[in-house]
């Protein structure tokens, strides 16, 4: 016993064939070694001649060479190998060359094997080494109909864990625990299951096996996404998919019009909802989605709030509508620069993932799955187009920004914004059809005229100012006045008492302060005190001086460039690289003053901030670049 167990140790664990077999290998790879070195020893004339005889003997008299003739392939027999009739049975050799039959079985078990045996033997030859895809296929598809209309009722639930899972790779275990679990489905029953089952399963209804229609295949497959979802979520990421290539790839729109209704929340998303009401015209309600996505942070203005918020999105539907008019006449898409377009999708493939034959299809049809998806044909091949979602954040912040700019105009706000087109202009750079289009005069009084027309038709303008105090109380003071004489007599003694107390002698201002006690006491008081003010010589009106180095900037930014004072200018170069926050620290300057007070100027001449957060804003840096390049800083 122990030399025998001495033997296996030596050997590596191998048995008396595979070690025979590795002999046999040796001694082929020897032989050939044996032979290219005896070619190689041959003189090239002798190799020459050799194929030349060769050649010769091939030729026919009448001068045409004879084909090779190739010895006939063996033949792959179709029918089982019958069962030996001793007690012992032979093992059955497939992806488990080592899972033996046991020796008892009863009546079920030798019909699940037998056909078992039958299903394998139906494996399509491969014209080469190697197993090709379409080999996988076709033999999926036929084992799958000789297979489709088998029970089982196996006792045990064997583990699986294959990558793709088709049945000449599994062993007669989990077969038999497939076809159990593929009979509780049928009946309407989805234990939890492993994954590899599952996805097995759904390979057949994808090829239409045991099914009588292809509609009938899609309504299982729907049974069986519901069915398992508690155990397998899986099925959320490649059901969706796989429902929509068979969806195009089989004729059941009769039976399933619209394919998005099954599909539940897989099936779409805000993003398309607002791409497809934007292809169709209704531009109301989009404020939220424009300003995610906008460059221009309308959230953060003043000019938002609960009241202007249906104002605002009103005229941004009434802007909108005008742009798609003036884009559609210079063949511009506006749902495109809106949201994005859909795009050619090089990754897909037809049920990737799955093992379907195509030619159990009815075929491809072009077809528009929804806004944001759509099969087509593409240089003679099937193609997939899915959204791309890329939307112009400089062309949805230019509209908002114009919209709310027009806005706080017609409601007489008391702040007013300029909408700067370099946004636009930042996002359609070597664009030259869009560039062509908003450089044209026309598309620069576009929204403000869309917004005017807005306000016209629903009545919307500038609040009445209220009345002042002093005209208000006119209306309802009317009571008499009557005065108490007697209350201004002592009032008049306490005044000359306060005068008495006030004179000092031998003071400059004695004769000054009895003048002032004298005016106190007189009647007509309130009247001198008005002509004091005719008596006052007004104040002369000094020119500002405009500093000649901005003439070339337009009226409002010279303004602000006058009122600039050399630390504000440095503040401002500082803040183009980005070490603002140092040059106040090093000049003793606190950076949030400065800034506050060139944002003062610049809302005193320009109407709005220039500086938020402490940088310079993306709107205004090309002209603040100009003030400093003039100033010489």
């Amino acid at each position: 016993m122990s030399d025998e167990f001495k033997k296996f140790i030596d050997t590596g664990g191998k048995t008396l064939d595979e070690i025979r077999k590795t002999i046999e290998k040796m001694l082929n790879n020897t032989v050939d070694s044996v032979v290219d070195e005896a070619a190689r020893l041959v003189p090239r004339e002798l190799r020459e001649q050799i194929k030349q005889a060769v050649k010769d003997a091939r030729k026919s008299p009448d001068g045409y060479y004879k084909p090779e003739k190739i010895p006939p392939r063996p033949q792959v027999s179709q029918r089982p190998q019958s069962r030996p009739q001793s007690g012992t049975r032979e093992p059955i050799r497939a992806a488990y060359p080592r899972e033996y039959v046991p020796e008892h079985m009863n009546r079920q078990d030798e019909l699940m094997l037998d056909k078992i045996s039958e299903m394998r033997a139906l494996e399509e030859p491969s014209d080469n080494r190697y197993i090709t895809g379409r080999c996988v296929e076709v033999t999926m598809v036929k084992q799958g109909l000789f297979m489709a209309d088998v029970e089982d009722d196996f006792n045990r639930r064997v583990f699986c864990a294959l990558q793709q899972p088709v049945y000449m790779a599994m062993s007669n275990s989990q077969l038999r625990t497939y076809f159990t679990w593929r009979t509780d489905v049928r009946r309407g029953k989805y234990p939890e299951i492993d994954k590899p089952y599952v996805l097995l399963y759904c390979y057949e209804l994808l090829n239409k096996i045991g099914v009588s229609s292809a509609a009938e295949a899609f309504g299982r497959l729907l049974d069986l996404w519901e069915g398992c979802r508690p155990f397998a979520g899986y099925l959320n990421e490649i059901m969706p998919r796989w429902l929509k290539d068979f969806y195009v790839y089989n004729d059941i729109t009769n039976l399933y019009p619209d394919i998005t209704q099954y599909l539940g929340a897989a099936g779409g998303s805000s993003r398309e909802s607002c791409m497809a009401e934007f292809e169709n015209g209704n531009y109301g309600g989009k404020l939220d989605y424009l300003a995610e996505y906008s460059a221009y942070n309308i959230k953060g203005s003043i000019f938002l709030s609960d009241k202007t918020r249906p104002l605002i999105d009103g005229a941004c539907a009434a802007a909108l509508k005008a742009l798609s008019e003036y884009f559609s006449e210079r063949g511009i898409d506006m749902v495109e620069l809106l949201c994005g377009k859909v795009r050619k999708d090089y990754s897909w493939t037809p049920f990737r993932g799955a093992v379907v034959d195509l030619e159990r299809t009815d075929g491809f049809r072009p077809m528009r799955i929804s806004a944001a998806e759509r099969y087509c044909i593409k240089r003679g091949e099937p193609s997939l187009e899915v959204f791309d979602f890329s939307p112009s954040r400089g062309f949805i912040g230019y509209l908002l920004k114009s919209v709310e700019a027009e806005l706080r105009r017609r409601t007489k706000f008391k702040r007013y914004i300029i909408p700067n087109i370099v946004m636009l202009e930042n996002d359609f750079r070597n664009r030259e059809k869009l560039m062509s289009a908003v450089t044209d005069e026309r598309f620069e009084k576009l929204i403000p005229s869309a917004v005017a027309e807005y306000c016209r038709k629903n009545g919307i303008s500038a609040p009445e100012k209220k009345t002042s105090k002093v005209e208000e109380r006119s209306e309802y003071v009317r009571e008499k006045v009557e005065i108490d004489v007697s209350k201004l007599v002592h009032i008049r003694e306490q005044s000359d008492e306060l005068a008495k107390k006030l004179i000092v002698e031998e003071t400059p201002f004695e004769d000054a302060i009895e003048e002032m006690s004298m005016m106190i006491a007189d009647d007509d008081f309130s009247e001198r005190v008005a002509d004091c003010a005719e008596l006052s010589p007004e104040e002369p009106v000094i020119p500002v001086e405009r500093n000649s180095a901005f003439s070339e900037l337009p009226d409002e930014w010279q303004s602000f460039a006058n009122d600039l004072t050399s630390t504000h200018l440095a503040v401002l170069k500082c803040m183009q690289s980005g070490n603002a926050a140092e040059y106040c620290r090093r000049n003793g300057l606190m950076p949030e003053t400065v800034c506050e007070e060139i944002n003062t100027a610049a809302l005193e001449t320009i109407l709005d901030v220039v500086i938020e957060g402490g940088e310079i804003l993306p709107d205004y840096s090309a002209e603040i670049a100009k003030i400093i390049e003039a100033a010489g800083i």
